[in-house]
């Protein structure tokens, strides 16, 4: 099904007052006869679970607070849907910004004759937790649940000013039935708005500038869920996202802000966190960059780029911004994304070159909407160097990727560029490198029906950061993860990596292994796949929501040779055979040869993407590439006992 994913509308809200006429919440306990009869969900049949109603009303009080209420209702359908009776709130609690109060709830469950039992949610079974300096959750369990229960809760998020007021999201990882919202806003103030969402789901919006608030209200929204090689799930989630954009002072004076994106540069550049820290002289900094005497311009900036993420830590923390200082930073040899790479920023135009600041959304964060100048679309401020007319982006937090290959979390995505002549947005492509992997692999058939071998793996570009970063990550995985195959039994023994810490060279990986193939009496069926990585389909699902972003271009070379004892005939040898799609941007190729001299089958496979990203509605003719791609993969070479 061909759709368009987002609809961008911006709007302003002026507000010179308000009440909360105009919105009633729904009775709190009073379920409806077809609430009580509903069986499954009418617009996904195979939900366990369904979110009835999710309404809510955000406004002030006399201090100016952002209140909102909340209340949701939903119904169990199954008893694999039980879980959903556990329920999280997370809020902000850094300098106790958020507060979660008046929490009720009750679980509701139909007798056989239609009688309603409620029993209402024990205060001692509410959980508040500390998960980290900056977030809080308040956690409860509803008693009584099972198949067919309706369970119900409402609370109060209060918040120390409207700066908190960021996005509603209809959409859950449950389906939802309604979900609507009132706001209103604080008085004097201006919010812009942006609605995302998909152009087949129709939305109510009303203004009221009369008493400064709006109404959002949308109705039967499928669930979100991960798909594979989804995009970021912000991309795809129907919500509508506020900002303030400008406000009156008490002598009546308009101040607007950040309504285009030379205002959002002008603000960034004007604000002491930011700007006010590009060009600031670290302590010690002027000996340090004495070690660039004799260096090009691209090795200045490999070495102060490998110096920073060598040796100033990251604290795990996303920002835009340098909230300590480029200097404090340096000091202490540590800080948040946005001030490790601040001083990098700043080190590198010490040393003379052309270097800017980037604002980037990468990818777990979300698209950046062009039409939408709106700050907080970006997580993270990285350092832009031109050198020859080549772009170089740097983030000094990624200990994997190293200066000459643009990040994989930024591949695809637009960023701001801040300065005051040539700032702006700007795209992030690369042509030139991929995914890039080569397996040779030497297998020899015992008389038993038992193989060993040889396998070595050379990996390139962004398949050598790959790899690279699940191996110091997640070392006891790294095997499983590259050099097991789903179906045979494979020990891998005398293992060796090398060249994981050069930049420049490939990333070899070397072992030795033994294994059984899967075999029936006479017969032995050898895979022509080994060590691939490509072992399980992920586009099994009937349909799809999102769009599929594999990040970057791919080729996997298998080379195979297969060494036959003299007790086996080759009783099956798949046939040479390419497949490509109807773009013909996909391509699988594989080529088998054998020698009957040497008794040694040859195997060559070729998978090549030439593009990184499909469309949604170009899905189903992907999943029937894939497909057929498996079947191709999966054939073995048939031998049989003599």
């Amino acid at each position: 099904m061909k759709m368009k994913l987002s609809v961008l509308l911006v709007f302003l809200i002026i507000s010179f007052g308000a009440d909360a006429q105009g919105f009633t919440f729904s009775d709190y306990g009073a379920i409806s006869k077809q609430e009580i009869e509903l069986k499954q969900c009418p617009f996904d049949k195979d939900a366990d679970a369904v979110v009835i109603m999710h309404e809510a009303l955000s406004n002030y009080d006399e201090e100016y607070h952002l209140v909102t209420d909340h209340h949701i209702r939903i119904k169990i359908l199954n008893s694999n849907g039980i879980d959903n009776a556990n329920v999280k709130i997370l809020y902000r609690k850094k300098k106790d910004f958020e507060r979660i109060s008046r929490v009720e709830g009750m679980t509701i469950n139909i007798g056989a004759s239609g009688e309603l039992t409620k029993q209402k949610l024990d205060k001692k079974s509410i959980y508040d937790q500390k998960l980290n300096d900056r977030w809080g959750e308040m956690t409860f369990a509803f008693p009584s649940v099972k198949a067919g229960s309706i369970i119900e809760y409402k609370y109060r998020s209060t918040m120390t000013h409207y700066g908190g007021l960021d996005e509603w999201e209809f959409q859950d990882e449950l389906p939802v039935m309604n979900s609507r919202y009132m706001l209103y806003i604080v008085p004097n103030a201006e919010f812009a708005y942006s609605v995302n969402k998909r152009e087949d789901l129709p939305i109510t919006i009303t203004p009221n500038n009369t008493e400064g608030g709006i109404y959002f209200e949308m109705n039967n929204i499928p669930a979100l869920i991960d798909e594979p090689y989804m995009e970021a799930r912000e991309d795809y989630l129907q919500k509508v996202v506020f900002q303030l954009s400008g406000y009156h002072t008490r002598d009546d004076e308009e101040k607007k802000y950040m309504n285009s994106w030379d205002d959002v540069i002008k603000e960034l550049l004007k604000d002491e966190n930011f700007g006010s820290q590009l060009g600031k002289n670290v302590s010690g900094g002027s000996d340090f960059l004495k070690q660039l005497t004799g260096m090009t311009a691209v090795q200045k900036m490999q070495f102060i780029h490998d110096y920073v993420r060598k040796n100033i830590n990251w604290n795990d923390l996303y920002s835009i911004y340098s909230m300590e200082g480029v200097k404090s930073t340096w000091q202490k040899r540590q800080g948040t994304s946005g001030e490790v790479n601040m001083l990098l920023i700043n080190l590198l135009k010490d040393a003379g070159l052309q270097t800017y600041p980037v604002l980037v959304s990468e990818r777990f964060h979300g698209k950046v909407r062009t039409g939408y100048p709106f700050i907080d679309q970006f997580n993270n401020v990285f350092a832009y160097v031109l050198i020859d007319n080549k772009k170089y982006f740097l983030d000094a937090t990624d200990h994997f990727t190293p200066a000459h290959i643009i990040p994989y979390d930024i591949l695809g995505t637009t960023a701001l560029l801040v300065d005051s002549k040539q700032g702006g947005l700007i795209t992030i492509n690369n042509e030139a490198l991929q995914y890039d992997d080569k397996i040779y692999t030497e297998m020899d058939i015992k008389e038993d029906g038992t193989f060993t071998g040889k396998v070595t793996v050379t990996s390139k570009d962004y398949a050598k950061i790959m790899r690279a970063r699940n191996y110091k990550q997640h070392k006891e995985d790294f095997l499983k993860n590259y050099f097991h195959k789903d179906g045979n039994i494979l020990s891998i023994s005398d293992f060796e990596i090398e060249q994981i810490e050069n930049d420049s060279m490939p990333l070899e990986q070397h072992g030795t292994f033994t294994g059984n193939p899967n075999s029936t009496e006479g017969y032995a069926y050898i895979p022509l796949d080994l060590f691939s990585g490509i072992y399980k389909n992920p586009f099994l699902a009937d349909e799809r929501f999102s769009n599929i972003n594999f990040g970057y271009k791919r080729t996997i070379n298998l080379l195979t040779s297969v060494s036959i004892p003299k007790n086996y005939l080759v009783d099956v040898l798949p046939a040479s055979q390419k497949i490509v799609n109807t773009e013909k941007d996909i391509s699988i190729n594989r080529q088998v040869e054998y020698n009957k001299e040497k008794n040694i089958v040859y195997c060559t496979i070729q998978v090549e993407f030439k593009n990184a990203l499909y469309q949604a509605n170009s899905y189903p003719v992907l999943k029937k590439f894939y497909k057929k791609m498996f079947d191709l993969l999966k054939e073995p070479l048939v031998l049989k006992k003599k």
